[in-house]
């Protein structure tokens, strides 16, 4: 029986389901959850809509949704702060709190427009009502904070739940649905849904991988494409030292080669710090028995020692720590190959981050997704935002398909925890590899069986294409955004097709596991999981030019990830030209904001310069940043990209921005620019983005405005951001 009783509640609350494709709409006496938006000039309170377990039953709840008045935020905030723990920012103008006493100091605190107990009815995911309240599921529990974590596993306890893992802010139990209802109404529990599992961003086909092997000696006629660095355009940052040296990165996948210091493949020796094992229960077990981890780790940081050079990752001097999250797992009665990540975020950055590496490579995703804000995606950027030098580098997914048949990638499709705000998540651009690897169209390889001609990709004119021959276009799998709540995603792309890169030397590798053997220590393989690892690099040597170049101390992930994007190549309209496979001018959401390009992104050309200022102060709300710059070359794309790592997001909410920076440009005629294509200010983007190309001589002046900053960094809630600008400047 399906949990109807629930539905039905919901129904009499006067509130509204919402769907993907949110529209915010303008009433700021609205309250945007995912379950329902809140109309609270309608309804004077919330009533329970799940009946609480005498167990858990409490007259004086904790948590509470209050509302205020936007006129008298600041002054609102502080007096809200003595009498309760600001948790969570809710759209419009809403926060969750916890309480310290009762109630009854809401009642008497000025500036409350609206209150009510933080229910049952808006913790949980809504797809777990689709199932019989009979089935035994495993769920997350996502607690406020880690100062809950006691008290909720007690609450549990009492109702004879057990739980099988724990983090600060994560609780995994399983159980049948029929608890749900006991579940979300403990307090301190922020949201419930259910466990995804953790998969390798590569796609699939049922195509054979085994195609011609080129011989050693042709390296040469691959040209520096064959790993799709050079496509990155690193060469003037190469000329100036710029190799990685200095920069520590980890990458989390499965292993890597044979799992010792003293057989690692001669493009890593010496490179490998540390090593640590996730994934297997046999202590100090690192090694690659699936062959995805060693690909990713050569595309990082692989000198191409095995290859005279040819075979080169981004950073091919950085130094790498490994996270094997490789396990042996059985499925239908057959052992396979699967990865298991930690609990949380936080076990799983961490670690690394303590060690001293502030890039992090992640080519693997949580299930299927339309790019859902969700527990993984909250507790990123909640990591990022207590650690605003870490760069998070996350796979989008490959989920792209064409379902409707007009010969064009779907929309939709973004993975998670891609999805996250203060992450960088790539989507994967076509490779230039004419030879070797997998060379078969994409109408071929996405065929729904062997004995059939049905593809994901069957018409006209993807289903032609073949998956390495075009450099401005986008490979068929690679996911699209924007995710659910409109935010533009990827943010950029990267070739992800027939990327050549080290082959792992575990016996329990198969050639049939690659997209082609070149020889006993490469091999290509293709995925967003092969253009996430070249953009690690990327940041990295981004990381490293800030501090050798320019004497910077601290350089934020913000900075690191608007320089990347600054200098991103639009690959607009695509390959395809009049049939357009890129459907408008960056961002979009195919290419996000295009192609990284490392030359334009921190060595412009002459006369193009570049300005990038790291603002780790930030603004408060209705406070102003003002940059006047001046347009001496007006043939040369003006381009001011704003970039900040959010204040963490809740799961349970509809919208994940919660400090609204605004960006303009403003010319000397007084003509004002807004960001990422719009006529208006931009409300759920936090990276924001202006390309002007008719420009007239003379003073520009760009803005960043503290629109809304109900929650950031001291007393004064401040945002942190990161502007970087270029074009034909005067500096």
């Amino acid at each position: 029986m399906k949990s109807k009783v629930f539905k039905v509640l919901l129904s009499v609350l006067l509130v509204q389901f919402i769907f993907p494709k949110i529209s915010f709409g303008t009433s700021i006496d609205n309250l945007y959850f995912k379950n329902s938006i809140i109309e609270t000039e309608k309804i004077s309170t919330l009533a329970q809509s799940w009946v609480v377990p005498a167990t858990v039953h409490s007259s004086n709840f904790s948590y509470y949704i209050v509302q205020f008045d936007p006129a008298k935020r600041l002054s609102f905030k502080k007096e809200l702060e003595k009498i309760s723990e600001i948790k969570r920012y809710v759209p419009n103008n809403g926060y969750i709190v916890k309480l310290k006493g009762t109630s009854l100091d809401l009642d008497q605190l000025p500036g409350v427009q609206w209150y009510s107990h933080y229910g049952s009815y808006l913790k949980v995911d809504k797809k777990l009502l689709d199932q019989n309240t009979s089935d035994e599921v495993s769920l997350h529990l996502h607690l406020f904070s880690r100062d809950e974590n006691e008290s909720v596993q007690n609450t549990l306890e009492k109702l004879n739940l057990s739980v099988e893992e724990s983090s600060p802010t994560l609780i995994k139990v399983t159980t049948s649905l029929s608890n749900l209802s006991k579940l979300a109404s403990v307090e301190g529990v922020e949201w419930v849904e259910k466990v995804k599992e953790a998969k390798l961003a590569v796609p699939t086909t049922v195509e054979p991988f085994r195609l011609e092997v080129p011989r050693r000696s042709e390296f040469e006629s691959l040209n520096g494409y064959a790993t799709g660095a050079k496509v990155l355009n690193a060469d003037k940052l190469y000329q100036q030292g710029i190799r990685g040296r200095t920069e520590l990165i980890a990458v989390a996948d499965t292993g890597l080669d044979r799992g010792r210091q003293d057989s690692l493949p001669r493009d890593l020796v010496g490179r490998v710090t540390k090593t640590y094992s996730l994934g297997r229960s046999e202590i100090g077990k690192w090694d690659d028995p699936d062959g995805h981890g060693t690909h990713v780790v050569g595309l990082v940081a692989g000198n191409g020692s095995l290859s005279n050079g040819s075979v080169r990752g981004t950073a091919y001097e950085a130094k790498i720590i490994i996270q094997s999250v490789f396990r042996w797992m059985v499925q239908r009665g057959k052992l396979a190959k699967g990865i298991v990540l930690p609990n949380s975020m936080e076990d799983l950055f961490g670690p690394p981050y303590r060690d001293g590496a502030r890039v992090h490579s992640d080519s693997w995703q949580y299930g299927l997704s339309q790019g859902e804000y969700e527990t993984h995606a909250a507790q990123l950027d909640e990591f990022v935002w207590e650690h605003p030098d870490f760069v998070a580098v996350f796979a989008a997914g490959n989920s792209g398909v064409d379902l409707d048949g007009d010969g064009l990638i779907d929309e939709s499709s973004l993975a998670v925890p891609a999805s996250a705000k203060n992450c960088i998540a790539v989507g994967a651009s076509e490779n230039l590899v004419l030879r070797g690897g997998l060379q078969k169209s994409w109408g071929l390889m996405g065929r729904l069986g062997p004995d059939t001609e049905e593809s994901i990709w069957g018409a006209s004119p993807i289903r032609d294409d073949l998956p390495s021959n075009n450099l401005a276009g986008i490979a068929a799998f690679s996911s699209r955004g924007p995710a659910a709540d409109g935010r533009i995603k990827p943010d950029v792309v990267a070739p992800g097709t027939n990327n050549l890169s080290l082959r792992s030397l575990a016996e329990e590798v198969g050639a049939d596991e690659s997209w082609g053997v070149f020889n006993d220590r490469y091999v290509f393989m293709g995925g967003t999981s092969m253009a996430t690892p070249l953009v690690a690099g990327a940041a990295a040597l981004v990381r490293e030019f800030y501090r050798n170049q320019e004497g910077r101390q601290f350089i934020s992930s913000a900075l690191v990830k608007a320089t990347l994007i600054n200098g991103a190549v639009d690959l607009y309209p695509g390959q395809f030209r009049n049939f357009r496979e890129i459907s408008s001018v960056r961002p979009n959401v195919h290419e996000g904001f295009g192609r990284v390009d490392l030359s334009n992104s921190l060595l412009p050309s002459n006369p193009r310069v570049r300005r990038s200022i790291d603002d780790t102060q930030g603004v408060a709300e209705s406070e102003e940043r003002t940059y006047a710059i001046k347009v001496k070359n007006t043939q040369e794309p003006l381009r001011v990209t704003l970039v900040y790592s959010d204040y963490p997001g809740s799961p349970a909410v509809a919208k994940a921005l919660v400090n609204d920076l605004d960006l303009t440009v403003q010319d000397s005629s007084g003509r004002v620019f807004y960001p990422n294509g719009r006529k208006e200010r931009d409300e759920i983007n936090n990276v924001e983005n202006i390309d002007l190309t008719s420009l007239q001589a003379g003073t520009y002046v760009v803005r960043v405005r503290g629109t809304s900053v109900p929650l950031g960094s001291g007393e004064q809630s401040r945002q942190p951001f990161a502007v970087v600008i270029s074009g034909g400047l005067e500096l």
